[in-house]
């Protein structure tokens, strides 16, 4: 085992080169680790469903951005048995939910290194920081009867490996999933093995992609699973339980027509494969865009559902925000195009509900998109008025233009991060408008709500209230008050 992580390690290292990582966000001070930048994460997971436990090797491939004579790594509950450092045994020590190593010599800046740990226990969810009020909302690697899920945005992945735990630092990763017969073990990307190994299953998962640390996901179960494939070559895959219904289990599948549509309007699918994955816990409330694979609940295969968590392959996964203030970029869009979807073909009623969202937003006196507190990160400032700008921003550019900027949004920061500073250059040299920067800087960062350009606020007036004219179940903001959530 131990030899194949090494051999995945020196191919991944050989391979990529790091992008930058900015380390600590100011939302989630105790989370991010200065110095470093991960490259590679080869994770090697052998999970017990009956008691939830897991034994597991992690190695990873970092660059030195600074010289380092320690280091650090987010990790909670599970515990920390030998490191080495480029096969030298390595002082560690555990405190506060951080692992900090000591390297034998200083490794100097530039360096690229790789650290091997062994760890193992039972993996404990953490408190979600967004709800800081709620200790009943949690973050990370769960346990449902015999079956085991990840769900950590945004900052849960130390809950099953150490991490560099913060959106800048994205890294390519392998897991490895090994588990008694009958279940499967899924995680992100494509499945590259599968063996059998006496009365275990082992499967091999390769993100190729870089991947932001809580996007990073395992799912433990006995799966059916149905496949088929977009016409543009995507292969999609749909990993159902025996509680999902033959419905929902159709209705996830419905991702297969989505991608070449999305594909028309925004470019190509930013990964290999991808996946949806139903979880039985009744615990979890919401979906999540787990990169490649996303998570659903059970029951929540509605089409702005599906269509919501695809989205965000695009824009959150393969282009991610820089910083956590910025979520719109992720949540508005998605929203604004889980809307579009079920009216592609109905231009006027696609308008009718957006203009409806506009007038919930402007009567709810909704503040600015980018945020400034972590508890606001899911509310319907984010989701909404993320929306509704991006509705404004058609409304002054027209469909051609709106769509390149979104296009070309997606392929410049394709594996990168990106701040609504730089969508707004992005918006600007594409329509070649300095106008269009005023009027993002108003939805984004000012109060009050702006009026939509043109005659659409007008049109909007005699809208209903409720917030269910919005005609999608995602998009809600906040943590609890409806049946489902979309992350």
């Amino acid at each position: 085992m131990l030899r194949s992580l090494r051999i995945l390690a020196l191919a991944a290292a050989a391979t990529f080169a790091a992008s930058p990582a900015r380390a600590i966000d100011p939302f989630f001070p105790d989370f991010g680790n200065n110095g470093i930048d991960v490259a590679h994460y080869a994770l090697d997971l052998d999970v017990r469903p009956d008691t939830g436990r897991i034994d597991a090797w992690a190695v990873l491939t970092i660059l030195a951005e600074q010289p380092l004579t320690r280091f650090s790594l987010d990790l909670h509950a599970l515990i920390v048995k030998r490191v080495t450092i480029n096969g030298a045994p390595a002082v560690f020590a555990q405190a506060e939910d951080k692992l900090t190593i000591i390297p034998n010599r200083t490794i100097p800046t530039g360096s690229t290194f790789r650290v091997y740990i062994s760890y193992g226990g039972v993996p404990d969810p953490i408190q979600d920081p967004t709800a800081p009020d709620d200790p009943t909302i949690e973050l990370g690697w769960f346990k449902y009867r015999t079956a085991s899920y990840v769900v950590s945005e945004p900052v849960g992945a130390s809950t099953f490996f150490p991490a560099n735990d913060e959106p800048t630092d994205k890294a390519r990763f392998t897991i490895a999933v090994t588990v008694p017969s009958p279940f499967g073990g899924v995680a992100n990307g494509e499945l590259s093995s599968y063996r059998v190994v006496g009365d275990k299953r082992r499967f091999v998962w390769e993100m190729r992609e870089p991947m932001t640390a809580w996007l990073a996901t395992v799912h433990v179960n006995r799966f059916g699973v149905k496949t088929t494939t977009s016409s543009s070559g995507v292969p999609v895959s749909v990993f159902y339980t025996g509680a999902t219904p033959k419905k929902d289990i159709a209705g996830y599948a419905l991702a297969a027509q989505m991608i070449p549509y999305f594909e028309r309007l925004i470019g190509r699918y930013p990964f290999e494969t991808y996946g949806s994955v139903v979880v039985d816990d009744p615990v979890l409330y919401y979906a999540l865009e787990t990169q490649s694979v996303s998570t659903f609940p059970v029951g929540a295969a509605d089409q702005a559902i599906v269509a919501h968590e695809l989205a965000h392959q695009w824009f959150g996964n393969s282009a991610s925000v820089a910083k956590w203030e910025d979520l719109w970029i992720a949540e508005g869009t998605a929203t604004y195009l889980e809307v579009l979807w079920p009216n592609r073909d109905n231009p006027a009623a696609f308008d009718a509900t957006m203009r409806r969202m506009y007038r919930y937003v402007q009567q709810n006196e909704l503040g600015p998109a980018v945020v400034d507190a972590p508890e606001d990160m899911f509310s319907e400032r984010v989701y909404l008025r993320g929306a509704q700008a991006l509705y404004a921003l058609r409304l002054t550019v027209g469909d051609r233009t709106f769509f390149r900027i979104l296009a070309t949004f997606a392929a410049a920061y394709r594996g990168r991060n990106a701040t609504s500073a730089d969508f707004i250059r992005v918006a600007v040299s594409i329509s070649g408008k300095p106008a269009v920067g005023e009027l993002l800087e108003a939805w984004l960062y000012e109060d009050p709500v702006p009026s939509l350009p043109g005659g659409a606020a007008t049109a909007a007036e005699g809208a209903a209230e409720s917030p269910d004219v919005v005609g999608t179940r995602c998009g809600r903001g906040g943590h609890r008050g409806s049946a489902m959530h979309c992350r």
